[in-house]
């Protein structure tokens, strides 16, 4: 079947897993799940897979449920990914940002034009085996690390938002503060312990009391690894604390908030996990600001106008990548929280929302074929 103008659709991650289980499974859903495929490029549709669907497919505890996804991705005619010219496997945030990165250097201006730019030099559509590849045993070995990992993504969800300090101080006010007195210290590290274990049982990965509390020790262990002597100025703390997220020294001036220069070491970090594979040296990367990359746009107005989460799984770190997708496919489906969110995105800030194709939520895998 020859696509002319194929529509892009980027499915949940729960999507995949329940489409590819139950077409391999068997059972009353088998049939459904088995002519999808063909469904979808009926109408004119191509699904799309990335790395984080995938890192989530294939953390299952069952080895021989991860092997048959894989196989079953690799048997599919038609699919779409981002990938990297040169690269051998299907693209994640990374090379999203990578490639957003590059395009502002050469010269394109506004996030329409880098978003245009990236999806024609990233997007690829073809079989499933040139996205997954042709030897599974590959994924055999990535799923043993993807797994060990998944204790640090779940670390990242339970604690994302958990705040130490005031960040709507300024960094003036900040500096003017005395450093923690050992037993000062000690209180902190008691109060991060009792906020680390409640945030962790609200994961959704359903832990014992002693599993989480197990997960405390090992956050507070490495915030206490972290903390400078006793002797040194708060100034030149929160200076070197910076300047190792990449901010320069001159930038960290009194009249900045603690959030913006969270904000702005975060971005800097993320500029220097992809500047390798940017071919582009970290210093002038430094140069792009914030509000130029569609991705960090998107991911920063859903952290300012999204509901506040009740319960923060793992899976919120992939979907939270995922949500960039909403510029670079033309359809994506998401859960409901994340509808409402994109939503009041769409309220709050209409230049974004006009790079978004549809957002959609889809009850079940067989409603992606509309």
């Amino acid at each position: 079947m020859k696509l002319e103008r194929p529509t892009i659709i980027a499915p949940d991650t729960s999507h995949w897993a329940n489409w590819i289980d139950a077409a391999v499974r068997g059972g009353d859903a088998s049939q459904t799940a088995l002519d999808l495929h063909d469904r979808l490029l009926r109408g004119g549709r191509v699904p799309f897979l990335s790395m984080h669907h995938l890192e989530e497919l294939l953390v299952v505890d069952d080895p021989v449920n991860a092997k048959a996804r894989v196989t079953f991705l690799r048997s599919l005619p038609l699919m779409a990914w981002m990938q990297t010219p040169g690269d051998a496997v299907v693209g994640s945030i990374v090379d999203i940002l990578a490639a957003e990165a590059v395009a502002h250097d050469a010269g394109y201006e506004g996030i329409a034009d880098i978003r245009d730019h990236v999806r024609t030099s990233l997007m690829r559509v073809g079989a499933g085996e040139r996205a997954v590849g042709v030897d599974g045993l590959v994924w055999d070995v990535a799923r043993h690390a993807m797994r060990e990992r998944r204790v640090h993504v779940g670390m990242i969800a339970a604690l994302s938002g958990m705040r130490s300090i005031d960040d709507t101080q300024t960094f003036g006010e900040i500096c003017r503060q005395s450093i923690r007195t050992p037993a000062e210290r000690e209180e902190m590290l008691s109060a991060i312990h009792k906020a680390a274990f409640v945030r962790s049982k609200m994961t959704g990965s359903r832990r014992s009391d002693a599993e989480a509390f197990e997960f405390a020790n090992e956050f507070v262990a490495r915030v206490a690894a972290q903390m400078p002597p006793h002797d040194i100025p708060v100034r030149q703390l929160l200076i070197d604390s910076y300047v190792k997220q990449g901010i320069d020294e001159h930038e960290v001036r009194d009249d900045r908030t603690i959030a913006e220069l969270s904000a702005l070491g975060t971005f800097r970090s993320q500029l220097a996990v992809v500047a390798e594979k940017t071919g582009l040296p970290f210093q002038r990367l430094k140069r792009i600001e914030m509000q130029s990359l569609p991705s960090w746009r998107i991911a920063d107005a859903l952290r300012r106008h999204g509901q506040e989460r009740a319960s923060k799984p793992g899976s919120d770190v992939h979907d939270q990548h995922l949500a960039a997708l909403a510029a670079y496919t033309d359809i994506l489906f998401v859960d409901k929280r994340t509808l409402e969110d994109f939503r009041r995105v769409r309220q709050k800030e209409p230049e974004l929302a006009a790079l978004f194709g549809e957002i959609r939520k889809a009850s079940d895998f067989s409603a992606i074929a509309g």
